[in-house]
């Protein structure tokens, strides 16, 4: 048997896995009660939805986004579980490469997260058709760079499970740099006026920009008049040095994963 047919088989174990763990239906039921809490708390607290069929695309753009962040937490233990349980003795050790498994888990993971961003954007789809009886074509948009964020954040994981010892190790460190770190820097960056697309929340981020920015959000909440007061000034990331931050997480993520679980020693 070639590898390409092991790494069907281990791609194909490994999304079973994800679709027989409770969590991955967790994740889903937080995402649809995340959208329906927007489609019932934005009208009941502003009087009605907004005039804007993008700005309710943005709003609603959350739903997608949680079920990417949600891909952690099935992703965490993707390689360190191996090590913590022990499995990695039985795993590593027959025919297979590790580089297949790891391929085969991450493509895997990919798929789960896509589901969740699938059901997600119908969700979406489908209300601002309700609402508005159209979709914006940004929606198209939206949706890949969602689907190539959720590549991104499980390659960035499956680093940070292959250099743990655990997968609560693995998921905090993920959750900790996208949600935290990278988060307090942008901010700082922001201030400063200095680049900041490099990031990796600014690349979360351009899932809802492309609707119209952070313009189409000012324009909507905060008075003309009190534009001018902010310290610094606001402006959206570019949508493509974005793209690019992406790929390059995702292609240093997932070949680090590969090495250093190559070279990780059982114990």
């Amino acid at each position: 048997m070639n590898e390409l047919k092991r790494l069907g088989i281990v791609t194909g174990y490994e999304f079973l896995k994800h679709i027989r763990r409770k969590r991955v239906y967790v994740i889903l039921l937080l995402v649809l009660v995340t959208e329906a809490a927007v489609l019932a708390g934005f009208p009941a607290l502003m009087g009605g939805y907004p005039e804007s069929v993008n700005l309710m695309a943005t709003l609603l753009s959350i739903g997608p986004t949680m079920a990417v962040i949600g891909a952690i937490f099935f992703s965490g233990d993707a390689i360190a579980g191996e090590f913590e349980n022990k499995t990695g003795f039985m795993l590593f050790t027959n025919p297979v490469k590790r580089t297949t498994l790891v391929l085969g888990k991450y493509i895997a993971g990919c798929l789960a997260v896509a589901i969740l961003t699938v059901v997600a954007y119908i969700v979406v789809c489908v209300s601002l058709l309700v609402i508005y009886q159209t979709i914006p074509v940004e929606t198209a948009q939206s949706f890949g760079l969602c689907m190539l964020y959720g590549a991104c954040i499980v390659a960035v994981t499956f680093f940070f499970s292959a250099v743990s010892k655990g997968a609560m190790g693995a998921t905090v460190m993920t959750l900790v740099l996208i949600m935290v770190i990278s988060g307090v820097v942008e901010s700082v960056l922001m201030l400063a006026g200095q680049p900041y697309w490099f990031l990796i929340s600014t690349a979360g981020d351009s899932i809802t920009m492309v609707y119209g920015g952070i313009e189409l959000m000012l324009a909507e909440f905060v008075p003309l008049e009190e534009m001018g007061n902010f310290p610094f000034e606001l402006e959206s990331p570019d949508i493509g040095r974005s793209v690019l931050a992406m790929v390059i997480y995702l292609v240093v993520g997932l070949n680090s994963s590969l090495i250093i679980t190559n070279r990780r020693q059982l114990s």
